[in-house]
């Protein structure tokens, strides 16, 4: 059973008013809960996550709170796993009358604790790529997804393969990803867009997450002669390609990775394994068009750089963008608290939609303080945080264009190119959407 690991920016602590009726903010300390891997083979996950609460709770703290109310963060360990995720749900939500919001709650478990979550009435903000999701029935009202369903990272992949900049067009894929829920998502949607585009499927490899050696799957996987391997296999990309280099005589095929691979623990696995050399010249990956800049920006890599006094590995995440847009997520939050004056979920979680995408004559904001002040003026708000602008669609889902990037030596994003309009219409039309 996933126990609750309590490592909050603040302490989380009891005596806690909230005013179910929608009047008021009430009094007292509130929580996010970050609900996702902190161990088994997704454990990478959690931190991102937990990192973005970290930066979010001293954006909000430090310019007066919500109506005076601070926050904190604590980590609800799921171990990627439904079985576990239950049970660490439940925990959350009867436990902690004080939940704000949640964040993380990743393809692993996301069909499981969404609905909890949901019947509890407390905005969530997933990073699940899964297209039930899309346009989920029954309703999640207080479901929002920040990032695009995983079929875009995979037509994204494919465009890499096809288009991308620096190299002939891969024609000859292997499929090397987890056997996890999360990592199959991208599976069938690589491999339409790819066939219906003039590609081959040279071999489908689900690999066991957490293996010690691949050697058997890695010569199988060589045996076919691909020219390029689509992958994420989140903590085994390290042991599976370094095998690949070594059993491939010590040339290492391109790899292009989703975007959950541009993560400090990933580079760091797959450059020990494979050389930082090898990585930067064989690595390919797809990003959301971030820009790493603005005041928003400013404010969230100065909070995650602080953060390490509390998670030493925080300032790793600052180009990592589910810990952007989770942040934002946050930030919304508490800004459709304050322009609600509730602290009554089933009256601010609407707002966040409308903070999001903005209404007419909304005045733009990059910082919960700028929105507070705008607020309190009497002023609708648009909030474009540290990920950007969100569009809400009727399901609350958020889609944006996609990026090529590589790594260079110190493992930051590098953004090599972009797929045009007309790419991504071409591969969303063959993968079917």
């Amino acid at each position: 059973m996933a126990l609750a690991a309590s490592l909050g920016l603040l302490a989380a602590c009891g005596g806690t008013t909230n005013t179910p009726s929608g009047g008021g903010l009430g009094t007292g300390p509130l929580l996010v809960g970050v609900v996702a891997p902190f161990t088994g083979v997704d454990a990478a996950l959690g931190p991102a996550y937990y990192a973005a609460c970290l930066a979010a709770a001293p954006s909000i703290n430090s310019n007066g709170g919500i109506g005076g109310r601070q926050v904190s963060c604590q980590q609800f360990d799921t171990r990627g796993e439904p079985a576990d995720a239950v049970p660490a749900a439940n925990a959350m939500i009867a436990g902690n009358s004080n939940l704000m919001a949640v964040v993380g709650c990743t393809s692993d478990e996301a069909a499981t604790v969404a609905p909890i979550i949901n019947r509890a009435h407390i905005p969530m903000f997933c990073m699940t790529g899964q297209t039930e999701f899309n346009k989920p029935s029954p309703a999640l009202p207080y479901f929002h997804r920040l990032v695009p369903a995983d079929i875009f990272d995979a037509y994204a992949m494919v465009g890499y393969a096809l288009y991308g900049p620096g190299h002939a067009p891969y024609k000859n894929a292997a499929l090397v990803f987890g056997n996890d829920i999360g990592s199959q998502a991208f599976v069938a949607p690589a491999t339409n867009a790819f066939t219906k585009l003039g590609g081959k499927i040279a071999i489908n490899q689900p690999i066991t997450l957490g293996a010690a050696d691949y050697r058997t799957e890695v010569t199988a996987m060589l045996a076919t002669h691909p020219d390029v391997i689509f992958t994420e296999a989140l903590g085994s990309a390290g042991t599976y390609l370094g095998e690949v280099k070594t059993l491939n005589g010590g040339t290492m095929i391109p790899f292009i990775g989703t975007s959950a691979t541009i993560d400090p623990q990933w580079f760091a696995q797959v450059s020990g394994a494979v050389g930082v050399d090898t990585l930067v010249k064989n690595y390919g990956g797809v990003d959301l068009g971030y820009t790493f800049s603005g005041p928003a920006y400013t404010e969230f890599i100065t909070n995650l750089n602080a953060a390490a006094s509390t998670f030493a590995d925080a300032p790793k995440y600052k180009q990592r963008g589910s810990t952007l847009h989770l942040y934002d997520g946050i930030i919304m939050t508490a800004l459709a608290m304050t322009a609600t004056n509730s602290a009554d979920p089933t009256v601010y979680n609407p707002k966040i939609k409308d903070i999001a995408n903005g209404v007419s004559g909304a005045t733009v904001v990059s910082t919960y303080k700028d929105g507070v002040a705008a607020l309190k003026a009497g002023k609708s708000i648009r909030f474009v945080g540290a990920g950007g602008e969100n569009n809400f669609d009727q399901y609350n889902n958020s889609q944006s264009g996609y990026i090529l990037v590589n790594y260079d030596a110190q493992g930051n994003e590098v953004k090599i190119g972009e797929l045009t309009p007309a790419q991504t219409v071409t591969i969303s039309t063959a993968g079917g959407i």
